[in-house]
C-alpha cells in the first residue's frame, strides 16, 4: 500500500492504494468531478451558498451534481455540505472499477474506503480509532465547529457519520454537527445523538461526537481502539 497526497484548489487528499495505476485514476476521477459540480454552480449559483435542500435541475442522471442535492435533501442540509464525501467516493469507486484492491481517498476528513485488509481510522482530536475490516464499501466523514475550515453551526470538536456511501456520510455529519449546541453537557450529546441515529438509521450506521472531552456513540460502530497517531497524518491545509 503507498500513501499519496493530491491538492486542487479546496481539496486536499490523501489517497491510499497500491500503484501508481490508481492514484492517477483517483486524480483524474476528482478533477472530473470537480468540473462537474463547478460548471453546474456556474449555472445554478444558489447550489453553492443554499444552507438548505434544493432541487437540481438540468444536472446529470449519473452525475455527482445529482447525488449531493440527494444527499442534502435526505440529511436536511444544503447540496455543498456533502461536496468532499462525494468527491472522494466517486473517485474510489472508478479505482475500484479499474481493479483497485485498495483504494481510500480523505478528501480533508471525509473519508470513502474499499479495502481487502484491516485500516485503523483516527477520529482527531479523541486518542482513538476505528478498526475497519476488509469491505467493500464504507465512509466515516467527520464535520467540526472548531476544527478546520468547513461550514457547521454547532459546536463538536468531531460529528462523525458512519455510512456506505461517503456523499450520505457527510451531509449527515454535518447536520449532526449542526445539532451540537456550545452548552451541551454529556448527557445532552448522548440524547440528541440517541434521537439523531434513532431518526436516520434507515441512511447511516453509526455515529460519534467528541466535545470537550466527552466521547458519546450510537448505532453500529467498528471496534474501537485506543489510538496516538501522527498530526502529521491527517489531511489538512
Amino acid at each position: 500500500m503507498r500513501r499519496f497526497k493530491f491538492s486542487y484548489k479546496e481539496t486536499i487528499t490523501t489517497i491510499l492504494t497500491e500503484s501508481e495505476e490508481f492514484y492517477e485514476i483517483a486524480v483524474k476521477a476528482i478533477l472530473e468531478a470537480r468540473s462537474e459540480v463547478e460548471k453546474y454552480i456556474k449555472m445554478n449559483s444558489y447550489f453553492l451558498v443554499s444552507y438548505e435542500p434544493i432541487n437540481c435541475p438540468n444536472c446529470s442522471k449519473n452525475g455527482i451534481v445529482l447525488k449531493m442535492c440527494q444527499a442534502g435533501r435526505i440529511a436536511n442540509v444544503g447540496p455543498m455540505a456533502s461536496v468532499a464525501g462525494a468527491i472522494a467516493q466517486f473517485a474510489v469507486d472508478r479505482m475500484v472499477e479499474a481493479g483497485a484492491k485498495i483504494a481510500v481517498i480523505d478528501n480533508g476528513g471525509d473519508i470513502a474506503i474499499h479495502t481487502d485488509r484491516e485500516l485503523k481510522v483516527g477520529i482527531y482530536p479523541a486518542k482513538i480509532a476505528l478498526l475497519i475490516p476488509p469491505t467493500d464499501k464504507i465512509a466515516i466523514c467527520t464535520s467540526s465547529g472548531k476544527i478546520g475550515h468547513s461550514v457547521s453551526f454547532g459546536w463538536a470538536d468531531a460529528a462523525t457519520i458512519i455510512a456506505n456511501d461517503a456523499s450520505i456520510a457527510d451531509a449527515f455529519a454535518t447536520a449532526l454537527g449542526n445539532a451540537i449546541g456550545e452548552d451541551f453537557s454529556k448527557e445532552d450529546i448522548e440524547r440528541v445523538l440517541s434521537d439523531f441515529y434513532s431518526k436516520n438509521k434507515e441512511f447511516i450506521r453509526g455515529a460519534i461526537v467528541v466535545k470537550d472531552g466527552n466521547i458519546a456513540f450510537s448505532g453500529n460502530i467498528p471496534r474501537i481502539v485506543s489510538a496516538n497517531f501522527n498530526e502529521e497524518l491527517i489531511t489538512k491545509i
